[in-house]
């Protein structure tokens, strides 16, 4: 949650901290909270000690003044504690003379913190692009390359650079003196297993309430909210869910439209979702097929730089934001975590595939195809919130954060994983619980059980098709920092490249976006 640029020449007892404008400074060192209506900053000091806090907001709970407040040696502790009492969404910088700052994060990671040294500079920030400065081509983290593009990813502090790191969940970061960063994980977080219920037990009810529990956490404002409805079971959990939020009236429900018969399927169950809910709702659409990724207008096909974590429909959803915003929307819900509070594990999915890796595609140059034997090497111990979820808010959060809107995943509320860890397989089994609970509503059997299978496969290999064949042929033409680490291979590229545009593309050709979305991230065309 914050943007920083720290020295320890600045954390001494002789110098204080001021708030400015948007920012606490001391010397050339600064340190700024994302500020939103549903965050909040505090900085607390006892004449030795400093501490910063962004968090945020609690309902029914007046925010803090960013002001710095001195208190007792005594009382520091203590203070300090109550600022993250019930809380799972913040981070805290800790200054302490003579000692390495640390920098501090709890279990939700809505808003990611990436941190670089440079020259015993500490820089931070929320935003990968903001720490341009920091990313060297000629540093790249190979293994973190490797999962990004071998499609192995996995939730650790690497990023494709060497120098920039993720603050991962729970975890400190240690800034030493001589500009040492060292990253401590936390010990792992406990789980349960599925439990058996008594005969004639509904969960629904107990589930429903912890989602509103979840929904009722932050103090957001019907008419200044939006809600990514996709029309998919987690979506439209989440929007009940808000419909039957007391201000849960006049939000705007957003989604992307697929293609062909699944887009007309999905517009018309869309429909009597919002029909259902009325309360004043607002439904804004934007056509995925108009937004292709690597298209002419597309943000990767821009002479600018793109963050790794960028989503590949980007430009679908930077334009539905777009409305969003003309709308006055601040905060936006979303359905990430669903997937997470409804999977099986490997031994409950017996009929299924269990757990695997795809095979390596042909893309993998020689340096990528050693490093996947360390694909799962230097990752989190297990995290609070299931490991997919967060990777899904590190994608989310910025894109939304850079508009002013602050991003919401109530299916990732702790206590609600907890519960759905207990639930019966049945329950769990292709989202059953929340197949139920849509059905409970009276709308059509077809919003929970659509015929069709909804998804953006088609998109997607239209999208490689049109648009990532001539991206695979410049690359090969101009070159690439991935070609020259021997993490992609120019052979192998020009295959897909000829089997894509032959309309004769292999399983999981398509996927070769991912090594473009990692070229673009190194590189401006």
């Amino acid at each position: 949650m914050f943007d920083l640029r720290l020295t320890h020449d600045d954390i001494t007892p002789t110098r204080t901290w001021q708030w400015a404008g948007s920012r606490w400074r001391c010397g050339s060192s600064w340190v700024a909270p994302y500020r939103h209506q549903l965050t909040e900053q505090a900085a607390l000091t006892d004449g030795i000690r400093t501490v910063f806090i962004a968090a945020a907001r609690r309902a029914h709970i007046n925010a803090a003044r960013p002001e710095p407040v001195t208190v007792s040696p005594g009382t520091f502790d203590k203070t300090l504690r109550k600022l993250r009492e019930d809380r799972d969404d913040w981070t805290t910088i800790e200054l302490v003379p003579g000692q390495a700052a640390r920098i501090r994060t709890g279990s939700a990671c809505t808003a990611p913190q990436y941190l670089a040294v440079a020259g015993k500079v500490l820089h931070g920030s929320w935003d990968l692009l903001n720490l341009r400065d920091h990313q060297a081509p000629d540093r790249l983290d190979l293994v973190a390359v490797t999962r990004m593009i071998s499609l192995r990813n996995r939730y650790s502090a690497s990023t494709l650079w060497q120098d920039v790191k993720l603050l991962t969940e729970r975890a400190t970061a240690h800034f030493a003196e001589d500009g040492q960063l060292l990253i401590q994980s936390p010990e792992p977080a406990e789980h349960t297993r599925a439990r058996s219920l008594q005969t004639g037990t509904d969960p629904i009810p107990l589930f429903q309430d912890l989602l509103d529990r979840a929904v009722a956490r932050l103090p957001w404002t019907g008419s200044r909210t939006a809600v990514q409805l996709s029309a998919g079971m987690d979506s439209t959990t989440v929007a009940l869910a808000l419909r039957a939020a007391p201000q849960g009236t006049a939000v705007t429900a957003g989604t992307v439209v697929l293609d062909g018969v699944r887009g007309i399927q999905q517009n018309e169950r869309r429909q009597l979702i919002l029909g259902h809910i009325a309360s004043g709702w607002t439904g804004v659409t934007v056509n995925a097929m108009d937004h292709l990724p690597y298209g002419g207008t597309s943000r990767f096909s821009r002479a600018a730089w793109v963050s790794p974590t960028s989503d590949i429909y980007i430009d679908a959803l930077e334009t539905l934001s777009a409305r969003f915003t003309d709308s006055g929307v601040r905060a936006v819900f979303t359905g990430i975590g669903g997937d997470e509070l409804m999977a099986l594990t490997a031994a409950e999915d017996r009929s299924g595939p269990g757990q695997f890796e795809p095979d390596a595609p042909p893309w993998l140059g020689p340096a990528a195809r050693a490093a996947l034997a360390d694909v799962d090497a230097a990752i989190t111990p297990a995290a609070v919130v299931p490991e997919t979820a967060l990777m899904a808010k590190t994608v989310c959060g910025p894109a939304l954060m850079r508009r002013g809107m602050w991003p919401i995943h109530p299916l990732t509320d702790p206590l609600l994983v907890r519960f759905c860890e207990w639930l019966p397989v049945d329950w769990r089994r292709r989202k059953h619980l929340m197949r139920e609970l849509i059905d409970r509503t009276g709308m059509p059997g077809r919003v929970a059980r659509p015929p069709i299978v909804e998804n953006f496969h088609h998109i997607i290999v239209t999208a490689m098709r049109q648009h990532g064949v001539p991206r695979i042929r410049q690359i090969l033409n101009e070159g690439s920092p991935l070609i020259e680490a021997r993490l992609l291979d120019p052979d192998g590229l020009a295959q897909v490249a000829k089997r894509l545009e032959a309309g004769s593309p292999t399983g999981d050709d398509h996927e070769v976006v991912f090594a473009l979305l990692a070229d673009s991230a190194l590189t401006v065309r």
